[in-house]
């Protein structure tokens, strides 16, 4: 099982720790960096302004996504410096620095990536409270260019190894990217494994095609017009979370994770999904809509989910922030699992495309007589599904993907599936209020899953008693 959930909540062990860092000639030749007529990736640039508006507030909002995992033996550290050098020269979503004011994003692009170098740092033996609090407080912040860092943590027949980096440069996909690249890497120095790392994308392609496409959009393009209806729809209302999360004036977030669904379990809602003519997608949005009417009585509910817009041709081997979010709806009145399914998966599958624009963006296309809406500001609800099935030595690495605990208020959740189960990880504004509320909610979400679950072995049960039946009689 991959396991997600906080940084506070990562068991990294006690032992000496290493660490690395950009070099003071790597940083210094960053700060050389040319100016690049490209522009940062829209997700970068609301990323950048955001971390910019709160530093100007004197606060931080959440930033951190780190991929652990544990490696046999004494860490070889020149080894481990060449993996760790070779997979940030190897991808170009590292490769720039951006220069931020209050309303502009400007980029600057390293000449030669192989001038960027990380060097390692004995920091001596911690115990696991100390490896927490130096990985969330040493990293450098998103205006940084070095922003990310890696370390590991020695134990006595083996090591953890950590890569500790801002959303900047990352999302949940990357992180099993990360996971490839390093260990493969490394233990292919070491003499333990071939290193067949395929070719990596450029994140460079990804943003420039991002900008193209949205720049030759008006307000009568298909995805700026479905953006649109999505706001009629909803009346402005964006997804929310159901539920009261109190105040939410600072930026303490929580993180918590629980099990959905068993092993048997998890393969019982996947026939459910695919008898209702849905998939896992279709059936897990089916379940968030049935437990919001569940707790709020709404007979339609609205929630964001990403997509991954890697190109097809660059596979998931490319580091960076390629998701992208999505609305998805479903009619939750007098519906049961399979309609809502079917009807979820409908809605993911039409709407998919509208990730290519972001939705401020599209609906900046259209003046406000046309949209007839005013648009709610208040915080968001997202629900992301991870596979991570194909990880198939994620459990006896003990791979785990860990976020800060910082929040903007919002509550965002990440169903992962893993072989053996499904769990869902929800970060969450860290206040008493919040914490009752997303208790009692995965409580409500749980059972929806279980329920659906439960369709499938009750139909097994049945056709399984008839066969027994039918044979009696033949006996008989």
């Amino acid at each position: 099982m991959v396991a997600i959930g906080s940084i506070k909540a990562w068991k990294p062990g006690r032992g000496p720790v290493t660490t690395w860092t950009a070099s003071s000639a790597t940083l210094a030749h960053m700060a050389q960096a040319g100016r690049d007529p490209l522009p940062a990736s829209f997700q970068q640039e609301s990323h950048l302004l955001s971390a910019y508006r709160a530093k100007q507030l004197g606060t931080e909002g959440p930033r951190l996504i780190m991929t652990a995992w544990d490696i046999d033996g004494w860490c070889d550290v020149a080894a481990m410096t060449e993996a760790i050098n070779t997979h940030v020269r190897r991808h170009d979503a590292y490769h720039s620095a951006f220069d931020v004011t209050a309303d502009s994003v400007v980029r600057r692009t390293i000449d030669d990536p192989e001038r960027i170098e990380f060097v390692p740092t004995v920091m001596g033996f911690m115990e696991a409270d100390e490896v927490r609090a130096h990985v969330a407080t040493q990293t450098p912040g998103t205006l940084e260019w070095d922003c990310f860092t890696f370390g590991v943590i020695q134990k006595e027949d083996h090591f953890t190894f950590y890569a500790n980096i801002d959303h900047l440069y990352t999302d949940g996909s990357s992180a099993v990217v990360i996971y490839n690249d390093i260990d493969s890497t490394y233990k292919a120095l070491v003499g333990k494994t071939a290193n067949r790392l395929p070719k990596a994308g450029d994140y460079r392609d990804f943003t420039s095609r991002q900008r193209m496409q949205v720049s030759a959009m008006t307000a009568d393009s298909r995805p700026v017009k479905d953006w649109v209806d999505f706001a009629r729809e909803t009346d402005g209302n964006m997804p929310t979370f159901p539920l009261s999360l109190g105040s939410y004036e600072s930026n303490a977030g929580g993180v918590v994770t629980i099990e959905l669904l068993n092993g048997a379990e998890t393969q019982a809602f996947d026939t459910a999904c695919r008898a209702a003519g849905a998939r896992f997608s279709g059936g897990v949005m089916a379940c968030a809509a049935l437990a919001d009417h569940r707790l709020t009585g709404e007979e339609s509910f609205h929630v964001y989910t990403p997509s991954d817009m890697r190109a097809v041709e660059a596979g998931s081997v490319t580091a960076g922030w390629y998701a992208s979010l999505f609305p998805v709806s479903v009619d939750t009145a007098n519906t049961d699992f399979a309609q809502a399914a079917r009807e979820a998966q409908k809605s993911f599958d039409a709407n998919k495309h509208l990730s290519v624009i972001p939705m401020r963006k599209a609906l900046d296309l259209v003046s406000e007589e046309e949209l007839g809406v005013t648009i709610a500001s208040r915080p968001s609800m997202m629900v992301s599904l991870m596979d991570m099935r194909k990880l198939t030595d994620a459990d006896a690495s003990n791979m785990g993907i860990y976020i800060d605990n910082l929040n903007y208020g919002d509550v965002n959740m990440w169903v992962t599936r893993n072989a053996d189960q499904t769990i869902v990880t929800v970060s969450f504004p860290d206040n008493a209020q919040a914490r009752r509320s997303v208790h009692h909610y995965l409580g409500v979400l749980r059972a929806a899953f279980t329920d659906a679950a439960k369709l499938t072995t009750d139909w097994e049960d049945e056709i399984a008693g008839r066969g027994y039946a039918h044979s009696a009689q033949l006996a008989g």
